[in-house]
């Protein structure tokens, strides 16, 4: 193989992964803007239900559990 294919050869490859590189970076970021978001959601759904919530709390929960396991 002649060197001038060689070089071409690795211009290609050097073009196709800086191309690589770029979608991936920009797919992090799309990942990282879906992943705020369910974030945002998650907490928002929290609140809600706090409001609505008309049991024992989460903490009294917890205290009466670990006195049955005491028992």
């Amino acid at each position: 193989m002649p060197i001038a294919n060689i070089k071409e050869h690795l211009e290609h490859i050097s073009k196709e992964v800086a191309h690589l590189k770029k979608k991936l970076i920009y797919e992090g970021a799309i990942d990282k803007q879906k992943a705020e978001a369910a974030w945002k959601n998650l907490l928002n759904a929290s609140k809600q239900i706090s409001r609505k919530w008309r049991g024992l709390s989460a903490v009294e929960e917890i205290k009466m559990q670990r006195d049955k396991n005491l028992q």
